[in-house]
């Protein structure tokens, strides 16, 4: 659905390398780190780094999204116009798998229930593919675009464990007590977990999994 005007704003940004470059420092640094072709999550990475990188980064202001309506919208067909307003409004967050059905009433035919595991609002996201491998509760990291009044998820995606879930859910709950939740500091918080799990395959899940004493910062002490 959202794909064709995706690969159109990537080509509108892809002149500017320098910028892409320093944007992809800036990115590595608060996800824990650059990532490599060899690396199992290379290209769900890659996905995270441009959706926050054309939906999120600002210059001067601006958002690359808000920057393509700004030059370019008065020429756009109206089905493209709607997705890059959609691309100004995305939903990033944590959310929890649902399903396809609902206590009483069911998200429609062709949809997703995703629940936000921070506000606890449901969501009904259009997606006719099979979701494979997720499971009723499972929690992961996604961004929603809104387009023609329905959600829509966009290309990027990171999985937690299922056997975490327990540790996130309370980590959220005690970060609520204390006041709003810092959403993409989570998110970010998170990601470095994500991919010290795909690296780190000798370390138990629970170490790296582990919001009191972080794997990579004790490992980083212990080292000078």
């Amino acid at each position: 659905m959202i794909q064709a005007q995706f690969d159109l704003l990537l080509a509108y940004v892809a002149a500017g390398v320098d910028d892409i470059v320093q944007a992809k420092q800036e990115y590595f640094t608060h996800t824990g780190g650059e990532v490599h072709e060899d690396d199992r999550c290379f290209e769900s990475r890659l996905q995270g780094f441009f959706n926050w990188y054309l939906f999120d980064r600002k210059h001067d202001g601006v958002t690359p999204a808000q920057r393509y309506l700004q030059d370019r919208g008065a020429e756009m067909r109206a089905a493209d116009k709607e997705v890059l307003m959609g691309f100004t409004q995305t939903r990033l967050g944590l959310y929890e798998y649902r399903g396809r059905k609902g206590l009483i009433l069911g998200p429609k035919k062709g949809q997703v229930r995703v629940r936000d595991a921070v506000t606890r609002k449901d969501f009904d996201v259009t997606e006719r593919r099979q979701m494979h491998g997720l499971e009723i509760g499972d929690l992961f990291e996604a961004r929603l675009v809104p387009v023609g009044g329905t959600w829509h998820f966009s290309t990027s995606f990171t999985y937690h464990p299922r056997e975490q879930k327990p540790v996130i859910v309370r980590e959220i709950k005690k970060r609520k007590k204390q006041g709003p939740v810092d959403v993409r500091a989570l998110l970010w918080e998170l990601e470095r977990m994500s991919l010290q799990a795909d690296r780190f395959k000798n370390v138990s899940i629970e170490a790296i999994y582990n919001f009191e004493s972080p794997f990579l910062a004790a490992r980083k002490s212990a080292h000078g």
